[in-house]
């Protein structure tokens, strides 16, 4: 494994830990899903991978990275359409990355989770949930890997060494990101139970 790939491994594992185990995606992976939880766990993620990708593609671009065939929105759009839901009218604002390590770091976040998203897709696909569109789960199909590589290989070549640092925090940051457009959820969750209670 070369330095860049351990650096951020390192530095985003307990940010990792920490949405792995969020209550909006636990059910994901550990059973209890249902269609409700579903649909708000794939609006949270488009929440942030929207306002995420229009910033990265065009620097992606830039640096000779061609991100615009890996956009995943969309599929999180047409996931959402089958659930009946649409996306939130409201992003949280993404400033753009300030550098090539920033760059790498926030792409590290996003392609990092189209393997999980495949581990995602593995486990729906064999339970009562395999109705579901996971169009976002299965990421690059059999190409998930290989377009992985591609990134890693892509990353060491255009990362400097003096901003490996800038990496790892840009990576933490998307990760904190998706966490609070989770955050999100379950306040949204909240507040329409009270409504629900004062309303009866």
């Amino acid at each position: 494994m070369n330095s860049l790939h351990s650096r951020l491994r390192e530095a985003t594992r307990a940010a990792h830990h920490a949405l792995d185990h969020h209550p909006v995606l636990v059910p994901l992976v550990r059973g209890g899903l249902t269609h409700q939880g579903y649909a708000d766990a794939l609006q949270a993620l488009h929440s942030i991978y929207f306002p995420l990708e229009n910033v990265l593609c065009t620097a992606a671009v830039a640096k000779g990275f061609d991100y615009g065939g890996r956009l995943k929105h969309p599929a999180l759009e047409a996931d959402l359409k089958d659930l009946g839901r649409v996306p939130r009218a409201t992003f949280p604002k993404v400033p753009p990355p300030k550098n090539a390590g920033a760059l790498i770091g926030m792409l590290y976040t996003l392609e990092g989770s189209t393997l999980g998203g495949q581990v995602i897709q593995r486990i729906l696909s064999t339970g009562p949930c395999s109705r579901f569109p996971m169009r976002f789960f299965s990421g690059y199909g059999g190409n998930t890997l290989a377009h992985w590589q591609e990134f890693l290989e892509f990353a060491e070549m255009v990362c400097p060494v003096d901003e490996i640092e800038d990496a790892c925090f840009a990576a933490v940051a998307v990760f904190e990101l998706i966490k609070q457009q989770c955050d999100e959820v379950i306040k949204e969750c909240a507040s329409c139970s009270a409504s629900t209670v004062l309303a009866g």
